[in-house]
């Protein structure tokens, strides 16, 4: 071998062949994707959100148009393209191009066709959330986390489920703490060995839960109303 040969080798054969990235299973994908909606806090629930308006096809715009108008947006660190190009690189939405009459373009209208006339024939995207986003979303699906909180910590089980009733009506974080003094929480966290806990971890429990939201004060979610009056009615029976 000619030492120009052994010069254009590289010493490490590997380094010079593109390795193919192995296919990720279904399960992988979904896991994926939850880590993912998990690692941010403040977009969170406005990717469950994305991904579950999106059981049917729904183009761009009108999907823009609804994100902006969720509380949760107003706190949120990207914008909303941005938003659902993420999911759909995580495996959690399709992605639709479509034509003039809003029919989905297929990589066969294309054949054939140079960029510019592609260009002319996709008018818009759309988007549809996808098994593993399904899959996905009901793993984080907000009344499963909050009856997993009520279980996981039962010696305050009263204390979030009051505090739930409470903000079926939009109040201040200082409303929520002089409730919750009222209610005796100290007491609580001291039966269930904490020591004593602040309500601002009551809160934030809640919060992370799904229960709660803020909009310019804190408020109970749909879910978190719906898990508290099941828990009221299983009490009662």
């Amino acid at each position: 071998m000619s030492d120009k040969t052994q010069a254009d080798e590289p010493a490490n054969k590997d380094i010079a062949k593109k390795k193919a990235k192995p296919d990720l299973t279904f399960e992988e994908k979904v896991e994926q994707l939850v880590r993912f909606m998990q690692f941010e806090p403040l977009i969170r629930e406005l990717d469950y959100q994305i991904l579950v308006s999106c059981a049917e096809r729904v183009g761009l715009s009108e999907l823009e148009e609804r994100i902006a108008s969720w509380p949760a947006f107003k706190a949120a660190t990207r914008d909303q393209h941005a938003l659902i190009t993420e999911l759909v690189n995580h495996h959690g939405l399709e992605l639709f191009e479509l034509d003039e009459a809003g029919n989905p373009v297929l990589e066969a209208d294309k054949a054939g066709l140079t960029e510019n006339e592609v260009d002319d024939l996709v008018a818009g995207f759309a988007y549809r959330i996808t098994a593993v986003g399904k899959e996905a979303a009901a793993r984080l699906d907000p009344e499963r986390r909050f009856r997993a909180l009520l279980d996981d910590a039962p010696a305050r089980r009263d204390a979030y489920l009051s505090i739930v009733g409470f903000l079926r009506d939009k109040h201040s974080f200082a409303d929520v703490d002089v409730f919750l003094r009222g209610q005796a929480v100290a007491g609580l966290s001291r039966e269930a060995g904490d020591g004593g806990v602040q309500p601002s971890v009551f809160v934030d429990k809640l919060e992370r839960a799904g229960a709660l939201f803020y909009d310019g004060g804190w408020q109970a979610t749909e879910a978190g109303l719906k898990v508290a009056a099941d828990a009221t009615c299983a009490a009662r029976a």
